[in-house]
């Protein structure tokens, strides 16, 4: 199998990563505007089944003649730029997922699904860590539990020391972290689409040691096109972030000052990068709870860096996600065509499966009472 990757940064190469790893794939197209990126890609892979190659994500005929060398392709750079590749996969007839993040861009690749469906391919928005992975594992419960009517989704990429007043370090764009912090929060309230703020509704939880004492509040895009699809099906289904406790009350705080519009927003994003360093060992959090009729059930993942390969838990969580993704698609483990979303089309329990052979393991899966 071919593949491309669009995006050789931390997501991109990590992609590129899990890819090369099957015995079957005979080459991965790792593509990006920047040199140095690329550069530093290639001594990391150092892969005979590697290619890199310098490329404009604003040049339509440049991504359709990267498609057409490949079976599937994964975008890994931002979300603005994927409503494009979508039309340049319709037009290649080539496989596509992405990373999304951005609920406006995946409701307008959603209006090419008829498209898609008449070249016989998949598209895939949103297949990263959160929105992403998660939406399969809601699927696996919702489809399991035929009592559950209210699923909640909390998970957070954090630092395993935690240091400062924050106790956050980066992990991915701190752009990419604003916009979650400021934009409306899709949720489903008794049975019904609402938007709420981001920032609030604060919450405590707890994972196994030394992980007990957290938080969680509202942030943008982590149900993504969950709450739409079962709207019918669910009555209460929300996503929040988690984190160190005391660090939504800051962000609140600056949130409601104005710091993460306008002219402000320039001044914390300089802020915010020159001053929280990047997360070299991190750790993810993820609990998906499904409740019901006095019944409950707690999906967890709690998932940590590596050191051969080096790759942050973050990294592991989003990237391999999408490439197990558009492994399913380059053969043909997703049977729907079209444009369509995780959870209307990606075999949960294969998808799973798959996790587990990377050591990210699903916690909740195996139970006597699913036997």
């Amino acid at each position: 199998m071919k593949y491309c990757v669009l995006g050789a940064g931390l997501m991109g190469k990590a992609v590129a990563y899990d890819l090369l790893s099957h015995k079957d794939t005979e080459l991965v197209l790792l593509a990006d505007s920047n040199k140095d990126n690329l550069d530093t890609a290639k001594g990391f892979l150092n892969n005979k089944r590697l290619e890199t190659k310098l490329f404009d994500a604003e040049n339509k005929s440049q991504i359709e003649d990267l498609f057409t060398l490949v079976d599937a392709a994964v975008g890994a750079i931002h979300y603005k730029f994927n409503l494009s590749f979508t039309e340049a996969a319709i037009k290649m007839g080539t496989h596509f997922c992405d990373l999304g993040g951005n609920n406006d861009i995946v409701d307008a690749q959603l209006k090419f699904s008829s498209k898609a469906k008449e070249e016989k391919i998949s598209i895939i928005p949103d297949c990263g860590l959160a929105p992403g992975l998660v939406a399969v594992l809601a699927k696996w419960g919702i489809e399991k539990f035929d009592w559950a009517h209210s699923v909640k989704i909390r998970v957070g990429g954090l630092p395993v020391n935690p240091k400062g007043v924050l106790k956050y370090e980066r992990l991915f764009s701190v752009e990419g972290l604003i916009n979650e912090y400021i934009e409306p929060v899709r949720v489903l309230r008794n049975s019904r689409i609402e938007a709420v703020e981001p920032l609030s509704e604060i919450e405590e939880l707890s994972f196994p040691k030394p992980f007990e004492h957290m938080e969680a509040f509202t942030t943008s895009g982590g149900t993504s096109t969950l709450v739409k699809t079962y709207a019918s099906r669910l009555k209460n289904l929300d996503y929040k972030t988690i984190r160190y406790p005391g660090h939504g009350k800051i962000m609140r705080a600056l949130y409601e000052l104005g710091f993460f519009h306008g002219e402000a927003r320039k001044v914390v994003s300089k802020l915010f990068t020159e001053n929280i360093p990047l997360c070299k060992e991190d750790v993810t959090l993820v609990k998906v709870v499904f409740e019901g009729n006095s019944k409950s059930h707690e999906l967890i993942i709690v998932d940590y860096s590596t050191k051969t390969p080096p790759l942050t838990s973050m990294m592991r969580t989003t990237a391999f996600s999408a490439a197990i993704i558009s492994w399913m698609q380059a053969h043909e483990k997703i049977k729907e065509k079209g444009v369509i979303t995780q959870e209307n089309c990606v075999p949960a329990e294969l998808f799973i499966e798959e996790l587990g052979k990377r050591n990210i393991i699903v916690q909740g899966i195996k139970s006597p009472m699913f036997s």
